[in-house]
């Protein structure tokens, strides 16, 4: 049995405020003046908020990795499918399963807005998705750094296609992503 005492929370409190506090100030953004590019003003098609996704035990796990650089032009915002980032999930009898997807890669972008992924169930992007024209960022850099993100969704009977797909936020004419050394990761849990 856990038991605490009123100092033990109010010290948990503080360590939060102060952890809190230290994660919303980047020194690296305040020494060399960098900022995220402007987002477009898209409305939304629907409000949007926190997305709860909750497995049991863990079911299974498959992992796809290639070592094969994906390169695209512009997209202005349309997705483009990542070579070989593809997974096909059996969905149980009854009910449904909870899966998590990790896409991680080298990634390079150019341009003046920043490149985009998402996960796909079955060609309809999965949470974290925002449908405002506000892609999740995976990178605005033009130079390499190594990116990842997660994604979670359900699903229920039948075989389900699970897709990474990419996607530019500026000028088509002059935007280009690349991803090397990807893996994506589908982790099934009850």
């Amino acid at each position: 049995m856990i038991t605490s005492t009123p100092a033990a929370l109010a010290g948990l409190a503080t360590l939060a405020l102060v952890g809190g506090a230290a994660l919303t100030w980047a020194p690296s953004d305040a020494a060399t003046g960098h900022r995220p590019p402007a987002q477009r003003t898209v409305p939304a098609k629907a409000a949007t908020g926190p997305v709860t996704c909750v497995g049991g035990t863990a079911k299974g796990l498959v992992s796809k990795l290639s070592a094969e650089p994906f390169s695209f032009s512009g997209t202005t915002g349309n997705d483009v499918p990542v070579t070989g980032a593809r997974v096909n999930v059996k969905g149980p009898q009854r009910g449904t399963d909870t899966v998590l997807v990790t896409f991680s890669a080298e990634s390079y972008y150019s341009g003046s807005g920043w490149m985009g992924i998402e996960v796909h169930k079955d060609g309809v992007p999965i949470a974290p998705f925002a449908d405002n024209g506000s892609p999740l960022a995976f990178t605005s850099n033009s130079s390499y750094v190594s990116a990842s993100a997660q994604f979670c969704t359900k699903v229920g009977r039948g075989t389900h296609v699970l897709t990474v797909e990419a996607s530019t936020t500026g000028d088509a004419t002059t935007d280009s992503g690349w991803l090397d050394d990807w893996t994506m990761s589908v982790q099934r849990y009850e």
